[in-house]
């Protein structure tokens, strides 16, 4: 599918000439084009071809991954990576969007406001992440806010949210009705949901993901399936690392008209977390309107701060720094949740800028979001 080089090239036609001495029967269709026996052979080889789906045979490959247990895990793995490589259509990015959604288990509740950040699953590996802390931050300032994630998934491997409660002994699968609880709770207002409990068919694909190496498009959707859902959707909060998709995800959320209002950062290792030492990307979408800004640290902190990447990140320390700035150590989580927790309520404007930075200040200093968060973890 990408250009080849002069040996690639050569190597290639010795196996056009040759395919059949030893390429499986099963899979010789990917060379010939020809003799597919299931729609999602079709797919792959329209695809391969570097030919956009059309709405409903995305639809219907999208359909094929979730609920055909039958069909094997390489041509499953082979069409997601051909998917990757040839780059999705917007219509086609439309069309797994919407079967992702149906197929998720989701909770409508009462709440006028729920705020939703929606980062990779496969976490962070070069930074700490602080979600779960950047959630009871909000959650201190009346705001419910959840997370949500899974154990572990391809390509990074890195530290979750989820590991990251649980190296603080905190509950994880807990029921929704629980989570709800939590979220109505106005000493607690936050909660963590695990894909396995609202999403099981795209947690059954993980062992495809691990064997494909490169990120599918399951990876920008599956964080903005809301689980749980205010009366009229939820905030989101998301990023990107390509500029491509800077646009794309906004587009696309927009499009769907499932979110309130949405903001898509630039932000650390492809999440919605701004750096601390630089400017960045702020897209926002909020009342049919999408706007582009650029945000700096500076905006939000008197105090400026040299992020640097880690050589090692692991769950036991991001827990111990995060928990370290709730008790109001003012180490670089600190100075991170304060950009993070004003970014957020201003941006979405719920709370004047100026005005929410103190309140953000006296809650952390004060133990009241070291409290809201610890009664979370229960």
């Amino acid at each position: 599918m990408l250009p080849a080089s002069a040996e690639e090239k050569n190597w290639l036609e010795q196996v056009y000439k040759s395919y059949a001495e030893f390429i499986p029967e099963p899979i010789q269709f990917i060379i010939t084009k020809t003799n597919t026996t299931h729609p999602l052979q079709q797919y792959l080889c329209t695809t391969l071809l570097g030919m956009d789906l059309s709405y409903e045979q995305a639809k219907d490959a999208m359909e094929i991954l979730l609920t055909e247990v039958s069909v094997p895990e390489y041509l499953k793995g082979a069409f997601l990576e051909a998917q990757r490589l040839k780059r999705e259509s917007f219509d086609e990015n439309k069309a797994f969007f919407d079967v992702l959604w149906n197929h998720t288990i989701r909770t409508q509740t009462k709440l006028p406001v729920l705020i939703d950040i929606c980062d990779n699953y496969d976490g962070f590996n070069r930074y700490n992440n602080l979600a779960v802390f950047f959630a009871a931050t909000i959650a201190s300032c009346g705001y419910p806010c959840i997370v949500h994630g899974i154990d572990s998934v391809a390509p990074k491997y890195g530290v979750t949210s989820r590991e990251i409660i649980e190296a603080l002994k905190g509950k994880i699968n807990r029921k929704v009705s629980d989570s709800i609880h939590h979220l109505q709770n106005p000493e607690i207002g936050w909660t963590y949901i695990d894909q396995i409990d609202f999403h099981p068919a795209l947690y059954s694909l993980k062992n495809i993901r691990r064997e494909m190496i490169k990120r599918p498009f399951l990876a920008t959707f599956e964080k903005i399936m809301q689980p749980i859902r205010a009366v009229n959707g939820n905030y989101i909060l998301t990023g990107y690392t390509h500029a491509h998709y800077r646009t794309e995800v906004a587009e696309q959320i927009k499009a769907q008209g499932k979110a309130k209002a949405a903001m898509v950062i630039k932000g650390l290792e492809g999440s919605s977390c701004p750096p601390l030492n630089r400017e960045t990307v702020q897209v926002i979408y909020r009342n049919g309107e999408i706007t582009y800004q650029m945000i700096r640290p500076s905006d939000f902190l008197n105090a400026s701060q040299d992020q640097l990447p880690l050589k090692e990140v692991t769950a036991e320390h991001t827990a111990a720094i995060g928990i370290a700035a709730l008790q109001g150590t003012q180490n670089e989580a600190y100075y991170q949740i304060l950009y993070y927790a004003s970014m957020v309520l201003s941006g979405f404007e719920l709370e004047d800028k100026q005005a929410i930075i103190q309140k953000l200040e006296q809650n952390l200093l004060s133990g009241t979001v070291y409290q809201t968060f610890t009664n979370g973890l229960e």
